[in-house]
């Protein structure tokens, strides 16, 4: 019985060895038969650059450990992106009844809100230093906190260039007036700048109107509210102020 079975054992053993052996000689009776594809099949692999396939991955491997090690231009965009993310204002749940955090100020006639994040220090009118040859808007420079800026008149701005004869006519006059306050703005690393109100009213949520303001309000004014609030377009005030 068990010289039977490995007799069975010995063959089946060596049948395995002579399929495998056998099958070389159909894998190449197949290529054979089809000379073209095996034609093609080389061609194939003999025109793959390995040495590029290996650059290219080992450059994106580099890059992925860059990315990862927080360096390199995807991680220089990941990081942009996530500032300008965590700068935005969150868009929460009746945000439109909680209205957008502003300073409430007063002009010489008009009533202005200036959105709180870009603001800075709030002081009353400190010493003034003229600035011969300054634009009719710039009332001279100013030190708040060690630091010296230039002060704009918030009315001069947003009057444009129609106010700048009365602005010159009156320029005396203001800059010996030592009423008011100046409203430091957050400039970030643009040229650091100030702006003087009349007065500071409060600090309250506004919700602006979704009408644009007309054209005669000026670049300066987003939105005009109900009580005849200029609203002013924060953006648009910060690039006129860094230049």
């Amino acid at each position: 019985m068990d010289d039977t079975l490995a007799g069975a054992g010995a063959g089946l053993a060596a049948g395995m060895v002579t399929g495998a052996a056998g099958a070389a000689p159909l894998i190449a009776a197949l290529e054979s038969a089809s000379p073209d594809r095996a034609a093609a099949r080389a061609a194939a692999q003999a025109a793959i650059d390995w040495d590029e396939v290996h650059g290219k991955l080992a450059r994106r491997t580099a890059d992925m450990e860059a990315t990862f090690a927080g360096h390199g231009p995807w991680a220089d965009a990941v990081l942009a992106r996530r500032a300008e993310e965590l700068a935005e204002i969150p868009q929460l749940h009746g945000e439109e009844s909680a209205g957008v955090p502003m300073l409430v100020a007063r002009g010489a006639e008009t009533l202005y809100g200036l959105e709180l994040r870009h603001l800075g220090h709030i002081v009353p009118m400190p010493r003034l230093a003229r600035v011969p040859g300054a634009p009719p808007a710039v009332l001279g420079v100013i030190a708040v906190a060690g630091r010296v800026m230039r002060l704009f008149d918030l009315d001069r701005l947003c009057n444009g260039p129609s106010a700048g004869l009365s602005a010159a006519l009156s320029r005396t006059g203001a800059e010996t007036d030592p009423s008011g306050y100046a409203v430091v703005l957050r400039t970030g690393a643009g040229r650091p700048a100030a702006l003087r109100v009349r007065e500071v009213e409060r600090v309250s949520d506004i919700v602006p109107p979704r009408t644009a303001a007309p054209t005669e309000a000026g670049p300066l004014v987003r939105a005009i509210a109900a009580d005849r609030m200029a609203i002013l377009d924060m953006a648009a005030l910060l690039d006129l102020v860094k230049t």
